[in-house]
């Protein structure tokens, strides 16, 4: 994924969707106007054509983080990464069927990487998101060589909690567990070479 990438309208339009839920609809106009992206008030279209570019992303991270400070506009960031999960989840009946199906039979880590790696297949497959999903020791690991979330920042520390919303409402979805924690450990925006999230399933 690079600064280029273009992504499917309909995960374009996910983001802003989860952004105005997480935000209410003053704030999210604020957030807009503030990254010099009002168009995208109208929505992106809700079709898979490869309309949405990857460097907006970042744009609307920074200007939540201007908007609310560090801490608080990155707390939103993740929240709002958790929504993108819960509004994208109905278009993809076939994985709740399977989840149904399958997941009471498999162990709880085992679940966490099947879901793990589905979202990074996905990801994978419509956003050039060169993704991978690794076991270390206890933990899984969340691994992007290229990252859109953070993508031409610079940062004194890791900052791409969007995703980390997203892995995390996943990883809960796919265990059922509310005990998941969400770590980013190295972050390209901080000097990293790469980002990395440790993934804690908890008790």
């Amino acid at each position: 994924m690079t600064a280029e990438t273009h992504i499917p309208n309909r995960f374009g339009r996910f983001l802003i969707l989860a952004l105005e839920q997480s935000l209410g609809t003053p704030g999210f106009q604020a957030v807009l106007g503030r990254a010099g992206l009002r168009h995208l008030a109208a929505y992106p279209a809700d079709n898979l054509e490869r309309g949405f570019p990857v460097n907006l992303i970042p744009r609307l991270m920074a200007a939540l983080e201007e908007m609310y400070g560090v801490g608080k506009g990155r707390e939103m960031a993740f929240q709002t990464g958790r929504a993108c999960f819960r509004l994208g989840m109905p278009g993809f009946g076939f994985l709740i069927d399977l989840a149904d199906l399958l997941f009471p039979l498999l162990p709880t880590r085992t679940r966490a990487r099947v879901g793990l790696e589905t979202l990074a297949e996905m990801l994978n497959r419509f956003a050039d998101g060169d993704i991978r999903v690794l076991r270390e020791g206890d933990h899984l690991v969340w691994v992007m060589d290229s990252c859109g979330v953070c993508a031409g920042r610079a940062t004194t520390a890791p900052c791409c909690h969007l995703m980390a919303g997203l892995v995390q409402e996943t990883v809960q979805w796919a265990t059922g567990k509310d005990s998941v924690k969400v770590t980013e450990v190295v972050c390209a925006a901080a000097g990293g070479p790469r980002c990395e999230m440790e993934i804690e399933l908890g008790g």
